[in-house]
Protein backbone atom coordinates (compact mmCIF):
# COMPACT_ATOMS: atom_id res chain seq x y z
CA UNK A 1 0.00 0.00 0.00
CA UNK A 2 1.56 3.27 -1.22
CA UNK A 3 1.87 5.87 1.80
CA UNK A 4 1.14 9.65 1.02
CA UNK A 5 4.27 11.50 2.01
CA UNK A 6 2.63 14.62 0.15
CA UNK A 7 -0.50 16.09 1.57
CA UNK A 8 -3.09 17.90 -0.52
CA UNK A 9 -3.51 21.92 -0.04
CA UNK A 10 -5.71 23.96 -1.32
CA UNK A 11 -5.12 26.45 -4.26
CA UNK A 12 -4.46 30.35 -3.46
CA UNK A 13 -7.38 32.57 -4.41
CA UNK A 14 -6.65 34.81 -6.70
CA UNK A 15 -6.46 38.48 -5.61
CA UNK A 16 -8.72 41.48 -6.62
CA UNK A 17 -6.30 42.24 -9.24
CA UNK A 18 -5.05 39.43 -10.51
CA UNK A 19 -9.20 38.51 -10.54
CA UNK A 20 -9.69 41.85 -12.41
CA UNK A 21 -6.62 41.25 -15.17
CA UNK A 22 -7.76 37.09 -15.40
CA UNK A 23 -4.74 36.11 -13.78
CA UNK A 24 -3.70 33.19 -11.54
CA UNK A 25 -2.01 33.05 -8.27
CA UNK A 26 1.86 32.17 -9.62
CA UNK A 27 2.24 29.90 -6.12
CA UNK A 28 -0.30 28.19 -7.45
CA UNK A 29 1.73 26.20 -10.06
CA UNK A 30 3.74 24.60 -7.31
CA UNK A 31 0.73 23.84 -5.43
CA UNK A 32 -0.92 22.07 -7.96
CA UNK A 33 2.65 20.42 -8.48
CA UNK A 34 2.76 19.43 -4.77
CA UNK A 35 -1.24 17.78 -5.52
CA UNK A 36 0.01 15.67 -8.30
CA UNK A 37 2.42 14.05 -6.31
CA UNK A 38 0.14 13.90 -3.43
CA UNK A 39 -2.83 12.24 -5.67
CA UNK A 40 -1.11 9.78 -7.57
CA UNK A 41 2.05 7.40 -7.95
CA UNK A 42 5.15 9.19 -8.95
CA UNK A 43 5.56 6.60 -11.79
CA UNK A 44 2.38 8.19 -13.62
CA UNK A 45 2.74 11.58 -13.67
CA UNK A 46 4.56 12.65 -17.02
CA UNK A 47 6.46 15.40 -17.89
CA UNK A 48 3.91 16.20 -19.93
CA UNK A 49 1.48 17.06 -16.95
CA UNK A 50 3.85 19.22 -15.31
CA UNK A 51 4.63 20.62 -18.96
CA UNK A 52 1.05 21.92 -18.76
CA UNK A 53 1.11 23.42 -15.16
CA UNK A 54 4.28 25.27 -16.61
CA UNK A 55 2.25 26.64 -19.55
CA UNK A 56 -1.17 27.55 -17.88
CA UNK A 57 0.87 29.79 -15.27
CA UNK A 58 3.18 31.00 -17.84
CA UNK A 59 6.59 30.02 -15.91
CA UNK A 60 9.58 27.22 -16.06
CA UNK A 61 9.45 25.63 -12.52
CA UNK A 62 12.70 24.90 -12.05
CA UNK A 63 13.58 29.38 -12.81
CA UNK A 64 10.65 30.48 -10.53
CA UNK A 65 10.18 27.47 -7.59
CA UNK A 66 13.69 25.29 -7.44
CA UNK A 67 14.24 25.14 -4.02
CA UNK A 68 10.51 23.77 -3.96
CA UNK A 69 11.27 21.34 -6.19
CA UNK A 70 14.62 20.66 -4.24
CA UNK A 71 12.35 19.74 -1.52
CA UNK A 72 9.80 17.38 -3.07
CA UNK A 73 12.75 15.23 -4.19
CA UNK A 74 14.51 15.74 -0.74
CA UNK A 75 10.83 14.23 0.71
CA UNK A 76 10.57 11.60 -0.98
CA UNK A 77 14.46 10.23 -0.90
CA UNK A 78 14.09 10.77 3.24
CA UNK A 79 11.03 8.74 2.89
CA UNK A 80 12.76 5.85 0.80
CA UNK A 81 15.92 5.97 3.30
CA UNK A 82 13.11 5.23 6.65
CA UNK A 83 14.20 1.60 7.06
CA UNK A 84 17.86 2.53 5.45
CA UNK A 85 17.27 -0.14 2.00
CA UNK A 86 16.29 1.61 -1.51
CA UNK A 87 14.89 -1.37 -3.22
CA UNK A 88 14.61 -0.99 -7.18
CA UNK A 89 11.41 0.44 -7.34
CA UNK A 90 12.84 3.48 -4.53
CA UNK A 91 15.55 4.10 -7.41
CA UNK A 92 13.01 3.85 -10.60
CA UNK A 93 11.31 6.15 -8.61
CA UNK A 94 13.64 8.60 -7.75
CA UNK A 95 14.80 9.03 -11.47
CA UNK A 96 11.15 9.18 -12.79
CA UNK A 97 11.35 11.98 -10.01
CA UNK A 98 14.40 13.94 -10.99
CA UNK A 99 13.12 13.75 -14.72
CA UNK A 100 9.56 15.77 -14.24
CA UNK A 101 11.10 18.27 -11.53
CA UNK A 102 13.79 18.67 -13.93
CA UNK A 103 16.42 18.32 -11.80
CA UNK A 104 19.70 18.12 -13.23
CA UNK A 105 22.66 15.18 -12.14
CA UNK A 106 25.00 17.36 -9.97
CA UNK A 107 21.38 19.03 -7.74
CA UNK A 108 19.82 15.30 -7.34
CA UNK A 109 23.91 14.19 -6.00
CA UNK A 110 23.84 16.84 -3.80
CA UNK A 111 20.39 16.34 -2.30
CA UNK A 112 21.46 12.69 -1.92
CA UNK A 113 24.59 13.77 -0.26
CA UNK A 114 22.70 15.77 2.32
CA UNK A 115 20.26 13.81 3.53
CA UNK A 116 22.19 10.55 2.91
CA UNK A 117 24.78 12.44 5.53
CA UNK A 118 21.14 12.70 8.30
CA UNK A 119 20.29 9.08 7.58
CA UNK A 120 23.64 7.72 7.63
CA UNK A 121 24.61 9.26 10.40
CA UNK A 122 20.91 8.53 12.75
CA UNK A 123 21.39 4.68 11.88
CA UNK A 124 24.93 4.71 12.68
CA UNK A 125 23.94 6.26 16.25
CA UNK A 126 21.03 3.58 16.46
CA UNK A 127 23.85 0.80 15.45
CA UNK A 128 26.09 1.18 18.48
CA UNK A 129 23.30 2.37 20.67
CA UNK A 130 24.37 -0.98 22.89
CA UNK A 131 27.91 0.15 22.98
CA UNK A 132 29.15 -2.34 20.15
CA UNK A 133 29.71 -2.63 16.24
CA UNK A 134 28.99 -5.84 15.25
CA UNK A 135 29.44 -7.15 11.05
CA UNK A 136 25.95 -7.07 10.55
CA UNK A 137 25.58 -3.53 11.19
CA UNK A 138 28.59 -2.91 9.82
CA UNK A 139 27.24 -4.59 5.89
CA UNK A 140 23.84 -2.64 6.68
CA UNK A 141 25.90 1.31 6.90
CA UNK A 142 27.71 -0.03 3.71
CA UNK A 143 24.79 -0.61 1.92
CA UNK A 144 23.82 2.92 2.74
CA UNK A 145 27.09 4.14 1.61
CA UNK A 146 26.89 2.93 -1.40
CA UNK A 147 23.09 3.29 -2.53
CA UNK A 148 23.65 7.18 -2.01
CA UNK A 149 26.80 7.16 -3.19
CA UNK A 150 28.67 9.26 -0.24
CA UNK A 151 32.32 9.95 -0.41
CA UNK A 152 34.14 8.12 1.85
CA UNK A 153 35.25 11.40 3.56
CA UNK A 154 31.95 11.92 4.68
CA UNK A 155 31.63 8.40 5.71
CA UNK A 156 34.30 8.35 8.15
CA UNK A 157 34.02 11.70 9.57
CA UNK A 158 30.44 10.69 10.53
CA UNK A 159 31.93 6.98 12.00
CA UNK A 160 34.41 8.85 13.88
CA UNK A 161 32.00 11.78 14.80
CA UNK A 162 29.35 9.29 16.42
CA UNK A 163 31.64 6.38 17.77
CA UNK A 164 33.53 9.42 19.90
CA UNK A 165 30.29 10.86 20.53
CA UNK A 166 29.19 8.00 22.08
CA UNK A 167 32.41 7.30 23.95
CA UNK A 168 32.54 10.91 25.50
CA UNK A 169 28.70 10.79 26.77
CA UNK A 170 29.44 6.97 28.37
CA UNK A 171 32.47 9.23 30.19
CA UNK A 172 30.24 12.29 31.19
CA UNK A 173 27.63 10.32 32.64
CA UNK A 174 30.51 8.22 35.00
CA UNK A 175 31.09 11.52 36.01
CA UNK A 176 27.99 12.80 36.37
CA UNK A 177 27.21 9.54 38.66
CA UNK A 178 30.44 10.19 40.42
CA UNK A 179 30.90 6.54 40.34
CA UNK A 180 34.10 4.96 38.34
CA UNK A 181 33.94 0.85 39.21
CA UNK A 182 36.05 -1.52 37.41
CA UNK A 183 33.12 -2.55 35.47
CA UNK A 184 32.85 0.48 34.02
CA UNK A 185 36.16 1.09 32.82
CA UNK A 186 36.51 -1.91 31.21
CA UNK A 187 32.83 -1.46 29.94
CA UNK A 188 34.82 1.64 28.34
CA UNK A 189 37.88 -0.35 26.89
CA UNK A 190 35.35 -2.80 25.19
CA UNK A 191 33.46 0.13 23.79
CA UNK A 192 36.56 0.97 22.22
CA UNK A 193 37.84 -2.18 21.21
CA UNK A 194 34.25 -3.13 19.54
CA UNK A 195 34.47 0.77 17.50
CA UNK A 196 38.27 -0.07 17.00
CA UNK A 197 39.22 3.51 18.42
CA UNK A 198 41.59 4.76 21.09
CA UNK A 199 40.04 5.67 24.03
CA UNK A 200 41.03 9.45 23.80
CA UNK A 201 39.63 12.66 26.08
CA UNK A 202 40.43 16.10 26.64
CA UNK A 203 42.48 17.17 29.68
CA UNK A 204 39.47 17.54 31.91
CA UNK A 205 37.58 14.64 31.07
CA UNK A 206 41.05 12.28 31.52
CA UNK A 207 41.65 14.21 35.20
CA UNK A 208 38.49 13.65 36.37
CA UNK A 209 38.14 9.94 35.22
CA UNK A 210 41.70 9.44 37.07
CA UNK A 211 39.69 11.34 40.13
CA UNK A 212 36.85 9.23 40.09
CA UNK A 213 39.34 5.68 40.09
CA UNK A 214 41.71 6.82 42.71
CA UNK A 215 37.82 8.09 44.67
CA UNK A 216 36.20 4.23 44.33
CA UNK A 217 39.82 2.58 45.65
CA UNK A 218 39.68 4.98 48.80
CA UNK A 219 35.81 3.73 49.45
CA UNK A 220 35.64 -0.02 48.30
CA UNK A 221 39.74 -1.63 48.23
CA UNK A 222 41.32 -2.02 51.32
CA UNK A 223 43.20 1.30 52.59
CA UNK A 224 46.87 0.94 52.38
CA UNK A 225 49.23 1.55 55.75
CA UNK A 226 51.85 4.57 55.69
CA UNK A 227 54.75 5.17 57.73
CA UNK A 228 54.23 6.94 60.86
CA UNK A 229 57.11 9.19 62.65
CA UNK A 230 55.36 9.89 65.20
CA UNK A 231 54.15 7.83 68.44
CA UNK A 232 50.84 6.28 68.19
CA UNK A 233 49.06 3.44 69.77
CA UNK A 234 49.62 -0.25 69.05
CA UNK A 235 45.66 -0.45 67.70
CA UNK A 236 46.61 2.43 65.28
CA UNK A 237 47.45 2.53 61.82
CA UNK A 238 48.34 5.65 59.56
CA UNK A 239 46.64 5.90 56.37
CA UNK A 240 47.71 9.33 55.75
CA UNK A 241 50.32 11.92 56.15
CA UNK A 242 51.28 15.05 54.52
CA UNK A 243 54.09 17.39 56.22
CA UNK A 244 52.55 20.79 54.73
CA UNK A 245 48.97 21.51 56.41
CA UNK A 246 47.57 24.40 58.01
CA UNK A 247 45.16 24.57 61.56
CA UNK A 248 42.53 27.26 61.20
CA UNK A 249 40.19 27.73 64.02
CA UNK A 250 36.38 28.67 62.21
CA UNK A 251 35.26 32.26 63.53
CA UNK A 252 31.83 33.10 64.55
CA UNK A 253 31.12 29.10 64.50
CA UNK A 254 27.49 28.62 66.15
CA UNK A 255 27.45 25.10 67.33
CA UNK A 256 24.85 22.80 66.99
CA UNK A 257 25.11 19.02 68.48
CA UNK A 258 24.11 16.52 65.37
CA UNK A 259 25.05 13.28 64.57
CA UNK A 260 27.46 12.83 62.44
CA UNK A 261 26.54 13.59 58.80
CA UNK A 262 28.27 13.32 55.48
CA UNK A 263 27.38 12.37 51.89
CA UNK A 264 30.26 11.07 50.55
CA UNK A 265 28.68 11.61 47.12
CA UNK A 266 28.51 15.38 47.85
CA UNK A 267 32.30 15.44 48.57
CA UNK A 268 33.15 14.06 45.61
CA UNK A 269 30.62 16.40 43.67
CA UNK A 270 32.34 19.05 45.41
CA UNK A 271 36.17 18.17 44.80
CA UNK A 272 35.65 16.89 41.36
CA UNK A 273 34.17 19.99 39.94
CA UNK A 274 35.73 22.99 42.40
CA UNK A 275 38.86 25.36 41.68
CA UNK A 276 42.11 25.43 43.93
CA UNK A 277 41.05 28.81 45.22
CA UNK A 278 40.84 30.00 48.88
CA UNK A 279 37.88 30.26 49.48
CA UNK A 280 37.75 30.08 53.34
CA UNK A 281 37.99 33.38 54.88
CA UNK A 282 36.52 32.79 58.29
CA UNK A 283 39.21 31.45 60.20
CA UNK A 284 41.88 32.55 63.08
CA UNK A 285 45.38 30.98 61.54
CA UNK A 286 46.55 28.52 64.67
CA UNK A 287 49.51 27.06 63.12
CA UNK A 288 51.60 24.86 59.82
CA UNK A 289 52.66 21.59 60.35
CA UNK A 290 52.28 17.99 59.47
CA UNK A 291 48.91 15.85 59.44
CA UNK A 292 48.14 12.22 59.73
CA UNK A 293 45.11 10.10 59.44
CA UNK A 294 44.94 6.94 61.59
CA UNK A 295 41.92 4.81 62.41
CA UNK A 296 40.81 6.79 65.26
CA UNK A 297 42.05 9.86 65.04
CA UNK A 298 43.27 12.96 63.54
CA UNK A 299 46.74 14.01 64.50
CA UNK A 300 48.29 17.78 63.90
CA UNK A 301 52.15 18.15 65.03
CA UNK A 302 52.42 21.76 64.66
CA UNK A 303 55.36 23.70 65.23
CA UNK A 304 54.01 25.41 68.45
CA UNK A 305 51.03 23.67 69.24
CA UNK A 306 49.46 20.20 68.49
CA UNK A 307 45.51 19.24 67.76
CA UNK A 308 44.19 15.59 68.43
CA UNK A 309 40.70 15.04 67.33
CA UNK A 310 39.19 11.62 67.76
CA UNK A 311 36.52 10.55 65.30
CA UNK A 312 33.80 9.98 67.38
CA UNK A 313 33.93 13.95 68.83
CA UNK A 314 33.23 14.74 64.62
CA UNK A 315 30.12 15.90 63.70
CA UNK A 316 30.29 16.73 60.05
CA UNK A 317 32.70 17.35 57.55
CA UNK A 318 32.13 20.82 54.67
CA UNK A 319 34.63 20.26 51.75
CA UNK A 320 36.68 23.44 50.96
CA UNK A 321 38.65 24.06 47.60
CA UNK A 322 41.81 23.73 49.78
CA UNK A 323 41.26 21.78 52.79
CA UNK A 324 38.10 20.65 55.13
CA UNK A 325 36.14 21.98 57.44
CA UNK A 326 35.83 19.69 60.54
CA UNK A 327 32.63 20.57 63.23
CA UNK A 328 32.76 19.18 66.23
CA UNK A 329 31.48 18.40 70.23
CA UNK A 330 33.20 22.06 71.10
CA UNK A 331 32.70 25.47 70.22
CA UNK A 332 35.88 25.83 68.38
CA UNK A 333 35.55 23.94 65.71
CA UNK A 334 38.65 23.65 63.07
CA UNK A 335 39.29 24.44 58.92
CA UNK A 336 42.10 21.82 58.13
CA UNK A 337 43.94 23.63 54.95
CA UNK A 338 45.94 21.28 52.62
CA UNK A 339 46.98 22.63 49.29
CA UNK A 340 46.98 18.92 47.64
CA UNK A 341 44.97 15.77 47.97
CA UNK A 342 42.40 17.79 50.15
CA UNK A 343 40.17 15.40 48.86
CA UNK A 344 41.70 12.38 49.31
CA UNK A 345 42.17 13.14 53.13
CA UNK A 346 38.40 13.94 53.57
CA UNK A 347 37.20 10.93 51.64
CA UNK A 348 39.55 8.83 53.71
CA UNK A 349 38.39 10.65 57.04
CA UNK A 350 34.81 10.05 55.98
CA UNK A 351 34.94 6.54 55.62
CA UNK A 352 36.98 6.04 58.71
CA UNK A 353 34.19 8.03 60.63
CA UNK A 354 31.60 5.76 59.56
CA UNK A 355 33.54 2.54 60.27
CA UNK A 356 33.53 3.56 63.77
CA UNK A 357 29.83 5.09 64.26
Amino acid sequence: MRVNIFQNVPLVKPSFFQKLFKQLPIENSVIELNNLLAIYPISEISKKRVAEIEKRYQIILKDEFKLNLEEFYAVYLNHCLEEGNLKDEDFDNLNHLRLILSLNDSTAKELHHKIGEIVYKNFFEKAIANGRLIRREEDFLEKIENDLELPKQTVNRISNDVKMGFIHNYANNIIRDLELTPNKEQELQNIAESFRIDLKFDKETTEKLARLHLYWKLQNLPLPTVSCNIEIQKSELCYFKIDSAQWHELKNYKHKPVDYNSNVKELKRFYLNTQKTNNTVYTKYIDSGSLYLTNKRIIFIGRNKNLNIRFEKILRLTPQSNGIEIDKETIKSVFIKIYNQADEFSLILDRLIKQIK
